[in-house]
């Protein structure tokens, strides 16, 4: 994984545990933070497997 990878899952990762805060439903942090994670590890990899890896710039 390179580091626009492990950006990309970060970012991914905090916009899920948004949700999951914003959903109010009391779990507790760590578990918030570990569903955010596996949120984000299944878009990446759906996201893959619907459109590809991402291409490289054009020069």
């Amino acid at each position: 994984m390179g580091r626009t990878d492990h950006d990309e899952l970060e970012g991914f990762a905090a916009v899920a545990m948004l949700g999951l805060l914003s959903a109010g439903n009391g779990m507790r942090p760590e578990i918030i933070a570990t569903k955010a994670f596996d949120m984000a590890e299944a878009f990446q990899k759906e996201r893959n497997q619907r459109i590809g890896e991402k291409p490289p710039y054009d020069n």
